[in-house]
């Protein structure tokens, strides 16, 4: 057994990861953008070299690929990241880091100043970002009060709990704003976060 696979067997005792990869459609894609970011948050935290000898394969931006490919970088890179044993803490932090990142981008800015840090529009453009990122799965928004959003997320294979909350939580310190966040799960795949500021 190689060190990836070490590290990804290891990362198993810690979370679903072998279930989640046995049972995930080979149908499911994601974008190159999404692995990327993988590296890049262990880049900012310095800790790519690991990440890099591991997984030395590179991807484009706008390429789709097999979802089962981000799952297993996903996991080592929060592993890595904290370690196996908190592996969803590591998923949660990437999330949140990657969310501020692209917040600091070009890109990134000038989205937030197009929707004037409004977190109303910030998580309509989030659900409308998912549609053209991922190939499987929904989301869907709702505002049951002007300062409390609850998105739910069905055939959601990315984590729900941790990967996905740590990028709402970064969505709202890109914008500076205190959020408090619960999540409901109805099964690992079908939950929503109730997002409070």
């Amino acid at each position: 057994m190689n060190e990836r696979d070490e590290l990804l067997a290891e990362v198993s005792l810690h979370c679903d990861l072998e279930d989640r990869l046995a049972i995930l459609p080979p149908s499911v894609l994601c974008r190159g953008l999404y692995l990327q970011s993988i590296d890049a948050a262990l880049l900012r935290a310095g800790l790519a070299e690991r990440y890099r000898a591991l997984f030395p394969e590179r991807f484009t931006a706008i390429s789709w690929y097999p979802a089962s490919q981000f799952l297993m970088r996903l996991a080592a890179g929060a592993a890595i990241l904290l370690s196996p044993e908190r592996v969803h803490e590591g998923m949660f932090e990437i999330g949140r880091r990657n969310a501020v990142a692209f917040s600091e981008s070009l890109l990134g800015r000038a989205l937030l100043r197009l929707l004037s840090g409004d977190p109303h529009k910030l998580l309509q453009q989030a659900v409308a970002g998912r549609r053209q990122s991922y190939s499987a799965g929904r989301w869907e928004l709702a505002f049951p009060d002007e300062r409390t959003a609850v998105m739910s997320m069905f055939e959601e294979y990315m984590y729900i709990e941790s990967y996905l909350l740590g990028a709402a939580k970064g969505t709202f310190d890109a914008i500076a704003l205190p959020v408090q966040t619960q999540v409901v799960l109805e099964n690992r795949f079908c939950g929503k976060h109730i997002l409070k500021w």
